[in-house]
Formats: C-alpha cells, structure tokens, sequence
C-alpha cells in the first residue's frame, strides 16, 4: 500500500509540476493549433483546476485488492454452501446406495458363512456317525468271514476224513 501511494505521489507531482509551468495551451495541443477555448474565464479550463482535479483524482483511496490471506468476501460462504450441497447430493445418489449394497453383500456373507459353518458341523457329525457304523460293519464282516473260515475249515476236514475213511475201506476190500 506504501508503493502505490508512494507512486500516486510521484504521478501527482509531475502532472502538476507540467501544468504549471506550461503558461498556455500546447501542453495538450501541438504547436501552431489554435486552442478552441475562449478567453473569458468563466468558460476556460483554467490550469489551476486541472491541477487541482488531478489532486484530488490521486488523493481518492485506491481500490481494496481482493486476494490477501484473510480476505474471504462471499468466496467462503460460496465454497461453504456448495461443499455442503455436493456432500447432501453425493450422499443421496452415491454413497448411500453403495453402502446399502455393501451391507446387503455383507449379510449374505455372514449368512453364507454360517451356513457353511453349520454344514461342516453337520457333516463333522455325519461323519463320525458312518464311521462308527463302518466299524461296526467291518467288525461283523470280519466275524462272518472268520465264522465262514471255520466253518469252511471244519466242513473241508470233515470231507478229507470222509475221503480217507472211503479210501481206506476201499485199500481194505481191494485187498481181501
């Protein structure tokens, strides 16, 4: 703010520095051109006036420049308003449908997952049922085979004694 005073000064200065030395007209008209004022003084700009109109012109307080640190003007309330309204519509068309699907997906996970959960459980279950019942099947399957082993066995030699009985009274009439 000091320069640009400083410089109102500087161009206060000289504009009244050439017009007071400037006694007539050819400041502002060439040299040989006839100024159109009249010579009375009432209708006459006289030099005094200029100078003082350009006193007063570099006197009057410049323009506030926008654009300092702290100086919002409407720009804040501007920014303040329209972030709001973007957070209400973003929130309205965006980011509440994508948090009501994610939480729909998220149930169906956990369902999913309980149910996966449930149905290990179940079969961990299962398991150990047909497994008892596997047992206890081959346990009964291992008892028949070896009660049909014997009495497989038991049948064989009781053949084999036949056959050796039949034998032998046959060695017995072949040689009487």
């Amino acid at each position: 703010m000091a320069r640009s005073s400083a410089l109102g000064a500087a161009l206060l200065l000289v504009g009244a520095l050439a017009l007071l030395s400037a006694s007539s007209s050819a400041f502002a008209a060439p040299k040989g051109v006839e100024s159109r004022q009249t010579s009375t003084a009432g209708s006459a700009v006289q030099p005094w006036q200029v100078a003082g109109s350009a006193l007063l012109l570099a006197a009057a307080p410049e323009p506030a420049h926008a654009g300092g640190m702290f100086d919002f003007g409407l720009t804040l309330p501007f920014v303040a308003i329209t972030f709001l309204t973007m957070m209400a519509v973003l929130n309205a068309l965006w980011y509440s449908p994508v948090t009501a699907e994610v939480d729909d997906r998220n149930k169906k996970l956990l369902k999913t997952l309980s149910d996966a959960t449930d149905m290990l459980s179940r079969a961990d279950e299962m398991q150990v049922v047909y497994t008892g019942q596997l047992r206890e099947a081959r346990e009964k399957a291992s008892e028949a085979v070896k009660a049909y082993k014997e009495e497989t066995s038991k049948s064989i030699e009781t053949q084999i004694t036949a056959a050796a009985t039949a034998r032998e009274t046959k060695a017995a009439e072949v040689k009487a």
